[in-house]
Order: structure tokens, then C-alpha cells, then sequence
């Protein structure tokens, strides 16, 4: 089974191509291609997968090629769950993005350290995402989260109102992630 959609609508659709970096004074989540994704993610994604797993973006881009990242896909594919679980990844300021997506523009062109975020771009974060979870939590049955410090702690606010269930990874990433992926 594949797991890379066709970019093709989603790029024509935002318009752009241009990378969308964090400075000091842009609040990315404000980028014309940033909303629109935002509202694509809304209005266009589905998924027929019983469960949302919620990975944190990374530094690496396409996600895919991160540790944590190979090694979630890898266990999916071992535990024959790829059917099953529809992988998200938490990212400042895509919201959410799906498994299927992340080789597309803007996803692999991106940068948004989380140490810039400004405590008013935390806050429209955590806004925003809450928006994003609702609409998965009507997709999915059951919404598993593994997560460092600082996405869980934007997950935690955001989902208030969701059952989420919520695991920190700490400095155990592979471990945490290893086990989580084994009990579902």
C-alpha cells in the first residue's frame, strides 16, 4: 500500500511553492498558504482508519526520514496496522498533517522552530488545533497521541474537550513510541 497521495491537488489548490520560514516578527500560522491548508485540512481530508496516531513534526523534512518517524511506520508495518491507523503529524503552524501528505508542498518546506513561537502564536496554536482535533475526532474511533514536552503540552490545552489519549516521550522517544504502537 502506498502512502503518498498525489500532491498535485493539494499544490494546486495553495497556490504557492514559496518555503515558509519563522523570524522574528512573522507569525506563520498568518501565511496566506498556511490558512489555506488549514481550511483544505477541513473541508477535504478524510480518513477511513479507525484510529489517529499523532506523531510530533520534526526538524527533518519530509518527516519520513526522521528516527521517530521510521521507526513508527516500521512497527505499523510489523504489527500489520497500516490499515488501521491514520498517522498525523503536530506541527507549528500545518496543525495536522497526514501521513499520506507530508512529501507535499508546504510540508517539505517548512521551518517553524518552537523555541521562536511567541506566547501569542502559542496561543493561536492551541486554538487552531483544537478546530483540527475536533474534525479527526469525528473521522476516527480512537485518538492515540505520542508526543514530546512540547507538543503534548499544546495537544493537552487544544483537547480539552476531546478524549485524546495522551503519552510523553521524554527522552524514551523510541521506547514510548515502541510501546504505544505495540498495544493498539
Amino acid at each position: 500500500m502506498s502512502y503518498v497521495e498525489s500532491c498535485e491537488p493539494l499544490e494546486k489548490y495553495l497556490g504557492s511553492n514559496e518555503p515558509i520560514i519563522k523570524k522574528p516578527g512573522f507569525d506563520p500560522f498568518q501565511h496566506p498558504v498556511v490558512k489555506k491548508w488549514h481550511e483544505y485540512f477541513l473541508n477535504n481530508w478524510h480518513s477511513k482508519k479507525e484510529i489517529a496516531l499523532l506523531l510530533p513534526c520534526t526538524s527533518v523534512k519530509p518527516y519520513n526520514r526522521s528516527a521517530t518517524h521510521k521507526l513508527a511506520y516500521s512497527l505499523l508495518r510489523k504489527y500489520k496496522l497500516e490499515d488501521k491507523v491514520q498517522v498525523y503529524s503536530v506541527s507549528e503552524p500545518m496543525l495536522l498533517v497526514p501521513r499520506e501528505l507530508e512529501n507535499c508542498y508546504p510540508f517539505n518546506s517548512y521551518d517553524y522552530p518552537p523555541s521562536l513561537m511567541t506566547e501569542e502564536e502559542k496561543q493561536e496554536f492551541i486554538s487552531l488545533l483544537s478546530i483540527a482535533l475536533s474534525h479527526i475526532h469525528n473521522i476516527h474511533k480512537r485518538i492515540i497521541a505520542v508526543l514530546p514536552k512540547h507538543h503534548y503540552k499544546i495537544v493537552y490545552e487544544a483537547s480539552k474537550n476531546i478524549q485524546i489519549e495522551l503519552y510523553p516521550y521524554g527522552k524514551l522517544a523510541f521506547k514510548t513510541i515502541a510501546n504505544v504502537i505495540m498495544k493498539i
